[in-house]
């Protein structure tokens, strides 16, 4: 037991001669540069919707119950509309006067991808028809939709300049833009998303005049979206 002891002390004690031995530096070793490269085109593929809530969710964006059947446009790049939801606003009873009337879905959105490369800007322009039975001979006179109160979002890693929302109504006249990038701005994929309470979302809404709507006529209008690849 005690030869077990003085050799474990011998190896510590020799352990410690050794760790206090000089340093001895050796000439200074050869030196040399390289490089790296890298080159980047503009991409045509189209863009999957981002989740309108959480944009950095890498999982598919929840389905709107208002618009399940909504995959996104399919439209190549390198600039491009992804995605644009289709509004509802359901079955409403006819008010006396002017009524307003909220639609139903609770994350509209429209989505915008630049893949370009060259931040020269863009902008998203839509024009409405006028709301019309499915035969055409049944119009809800002077109606106007409204959208408002726009979030622009993307991923928190995104370097490039915000996009502008503008609150817009359309006149089923002209067009009119409700998403702008300047000149350096826009770049990668933005989300314009109106949220508010799933039935009666106020950021969207029709105002119906009194005495125009007839009931059990089912009325829609088209909505035009075009997105030009220059800022406003």
């Amino acid at each position: 037991m005690n030869l077990k002891k003085a050799t474990i002390a011998m190896v510590l004690v020799s352990s410690l001669v050794l760790t206090s031995s000089p340093i001895v530096h050796g000439a200074t070793a050869n030196t040399a540069n390289s490089k790296t490269h890298i080159q980047f085109k503009a991409n045509p593929e189209p863009t999957d919707p981002l989740n309108p809530i959480d944009p950095n969710n890498p999982e598919k964006p929840p389905v709107d119950p208002e618009d399940p059947n909504n995959e996104g446009t399919g439209n190549k790049g390198p600039l491009s509309i992804d995605y644009i939801s289709n509004v509802e606003f359901g079955e409403k009873e006819i008010q006396s006067g002017d009524t307003v009337y909220n639609a139903k879905n609770e994350n509209p959105y429209v989505q915008v991808t630049d893949k370009r490369g060259t931040g020269a800007g863009w902008k998203l322009s839509a024009k409405a028809t006028p709301f019309k039975n499915k035969e055409g001979n049944k119009e809800l006179i002077g109606a106007t939709l409204s959208v408002k109160n726009g979030q622009i979002k993307t991923r928190a890693n995104n370097v490039s300049e915000k996009a502008i929302h503008h609150d817009v109504i359309f006149n089923n006249e002209d067009a009119q833009v409700l998403m702008d990038a300047p000149v350096g701005a826009g770049r990668g994929t933005w989300v314009d998303v109106f949220s508010g309470k799933h039935g009666e979302n106020e950021n969207i809404q029709l105002t119906v005049l009194e005495g125009s709507a007839d009931a059990n006529i089912d009325y829609s209008a088209q909505i035009t979206w075009e997105l030009a690849d220059a800022p406003k």
